[in-house]
């Protein structure tokens, strides 16, 4: 019973962590849709780097704190990390991250059924995807997401004077990109941050999230 624990601990390190990730992140753009003025960028991008760290800081310890595919296929392609893992990585996170969209709309039902849908998507699909043009959000993406797994490489080597504080270094990472790149709703910069919460909204408001433009 113990070696299956040992087994399991790691994915369920990155489910936790993904729930988390997405929970504040989420949470904090949900406040700015149902607030009476939008939240500025910046305190979107501090609130997605606080979760990042928050995380990371919960699952470090345990399988490496990913809470990201695009960060666990890069430790797998240029890492020591096992390909035999990947699989169950990414189930795990994209499943906290399924979890972190239920847990937000839970907290927030109430105030998104009471945005006022005028043509599209409802409104309150934003609290849960990234919503941009598809070439400049294509764009948008692979370069943000080569800059936080670039900062993840730096900051985990072992001769880097950032690896003792890799969560909140990353948190900072993480924040930065999201700031200079995207708009408060227009960044994922994590596959499972994305896909997770967007199957939820479909599930809940349709499956227009899936459409273009979105």
């Amino acid at each position: 019973m113990a070696s299956l624990r040992n087994v399991a601990a790691p994915y369920w390190a990155e489910f936790i962590g993904s729930l988390l990730l997405t929970l504040v992140g989420l949470g904090a753009t949900a406040q700015s849709l149902v607030a009476p003025a939008n939240t500025p960028a910046l305190s979107s991008s501090l609130a997605w780097g606080s979760a990042v760290t928050l995380g990371i800081w919960v699952s470090e310890h345990v399988s490496g704190g990913h809470i990201n595919p695009a960060i666990t296929l890069a430790r797998a392609l240029f890492s020591d990390f096992s390909l035999a893992k990947v699989p169950g990585y990414l189930a795990a996170q994209t499943l906290g991250a399924f979890s972190g969209a239920l847990l937000v709309w839970l907290n927030f039902a109430s105030d998104l059924g009471a945005l006022k849908p005028t043509h599209g998507l409802h409104p309150a699909t934003h609290a849960f995807i990234t919503a941009n043009d598809t070439w400049s959000g294509l764009v948008n993406e692979i370069t943000a997401s080569f800059i936080f797994v670039l900062a993840v490489f730096a900051i985990s080597d072992q001769t880097s004077n950032a690896k003792n504080i890799a969560p909140l270094a990353l948190g900072v990472a993480f924040a930065a990109a999201s700031l200079a790149l995207s708009s408060p709703l227009q960044l994922a910069l994590n596959p499972a941050r994305d896909f997770g919460p967007r199957v939820f909204a479909a599930l809940v408001y349709g499956l227009d999230v899936f459409a273009d433009h979105s």
